[in-house]
């Protein structure tokens, strides 16, 4: 592939066009500088196209796909790619300047293996940078890692002849990002670049919200991974306590949903299969929202009697 650029960056687009010009210079302001860009957008009603038009970078280019998630648009940017490297850069999140650089920097010194690497990341709040502890990863245990690790498609960097094997998958909402890369582990080496490149943009767009019951939809995609045959192979290979753990999460999470919208019965029903999956998980928080929702309904049980 000569004369590809050595990094391709799908950035999949759903009416962010207020901000998508920010993330755009992030990636212009690197000091690494053999890359191209592929926007996506899906199916935005905002001025977009328009936004990505007026960068005026011959490096920049846009595609436009009626809606269909951001699973199907991070494939659509691949499909378009010839660089030797995917990454799939959220149109809220920013590289920092070095963020390239670093990573073709490791990447070379691998021997530009066929392999997954990702770095660490930045919060990037409305007071500033925030860096967190994140464990690093031994490559040996890649594979449980990237169960347990929440590793956003923004830090992520693939060979493109992984993408031949294996895609996002559209049926999926939420996890479809854990569900790839532990596909990829299962068959190719994964490496950590502990290095903080990475700002994550924190709002409300992408923190929990409990009125809203997304945990649900990560609980199905769980489920695709663990019971589907289409991920037989993979599903073999997770260590049973880290399914339990997994689901445990989901169903603890979808209790606090329920408690939220104060429906406290389909709450102690989510809490129960939270405790029936992993009874060591979170025990004082389960036992705390049980034994509050039960003093409140015996508060109301005297006053009515």
């Amino acid at each position: 592939m000569a004369g590809s650029p050595f990094f391709r960056i799908t950035i999949p687009a759903y009416n962010r066009a207020y901000i998508l010009e920010e993330t755009i210079s992030s990636i212009q302001a690197q000091t690494f500088t053999d890359w191209e860009v592929i926007v996506v957008d899906d199916g935005s009603t905002d001025n977009t196209k328009d936004v990505v038009e007026t960068i005026g970078d011959r490096r920049v280019r846009y595609i436009y796909q009626h809606n269909a998630e951001r699973s199907v648009a991070r494939n659509n940017g691949a499909d378009h790619a010839k660089g030797t490297y995917l990454l799939f850069l959220d149109s809220d999140d920013k590289y920092a300047p070095e963020h390239l650089d670093k990573l073709a920097d490791f990447l070379k010194s691998k021997g530009t293996p066929v392999a997954m690497a990702f770095t660490s990341v930045c919060y990037l709040t409305e007071n500033g940078l925030e860096k967190p502890e994140i464990p690093v990863m031994k490559d040996e245990g890649a594979f449980d890692y990237l169960l347990l690790q929440p590793i956003t498609p923004s830090r992520v960097c693939i060979h493109r002849d992984i993408f031949k094997t294996f895609r996002f998958d559209p049926k999926i909402v939420i996890v479809e990002d854990l569900v790839l890369w532990v596909c990829i582990a299962s068959e190719f080496p994964v490496y950590h670049l502990p290095e903080f490149t990475l700002y994550y943009r924190i709002h409300g767009g992408n923190s929990i919200d409990l009125s809203r019951d997304s945990y649900t939809s990560r609980l199905k995609g769980l489920f695709r991974l663990f019971n589907d045959k289409d991920y037989s192979a993979v599903s073999s290979l997770i260590p049973q306590a880290i399914k339990q753990h997994l689901l445990a999460e989901c169903y603890f999470n979808i209790a606090r949903h329920f408690e939220y919208i104060k429906n406290y019965k389909k709450m102690n029903r989510e809490l129960w299969r939270s405790f029936s999956h992993k009874s060591g998980y979170r025990n004082k928080e389960r036992l705390y929202m049980f034994l509050t929702h039960f003093r409140l309904t015996a508060g109301l049980l005297r006053k009515k009697l």
